[in-house]
C-alpha cells in the first residue's frame, strides 16, 4: 500500500506531538516538510517506508496499516 496524500504528525510518549518529524504527502512519491519547504521522496515496499532527500533523509519507517507506521521510537498517522 501507500501513504495517503495529506499531511502527516508523530507523536512520542504519551501522546505527545513531535513537530519536527511532520510531513506532507504528495503526489507522485513526494512528501515535504510541513512548511513545503524541503522536499524529497518515499518509497514503499510491504509494510516499509524509505524515505530520500528532505527532512527525513535516511530514515525508514516500518509497520504501515491502515494510514499508521513506526519511525524512530515514534507512531506516525495521517492527521485528522
Amino acid at each position: 500500500s501507500a501513504l495517503a496524500a495529506g499531511e502527516w504528525a508523530c507523536y512520542g510518549t504519551g501522546g505527545r506531538l513531535l513537530i519536527g518529524l511532520g510531513f506532507r504527502v504528495v503526489s507522485g512519491g513526494k512528501y515535504t516538510d510541513l512548511d513545503r519547504k524541503d522536499s524529497g521522496t518515499y518509497t514503499v515496499q510491504g509494510g516499509t517506508i524509505t524515505f530520500r532527500g528532505g527532512h527525513l533523509d535516511g530514515q525508514t519507517g516500518r509497520n504501515l496499516h491502515n494510514n499508521r507506521f513506526e519511525l524512530s521510537g515514534t507512531s506516525c498517522e495521517i492527521f485528522h
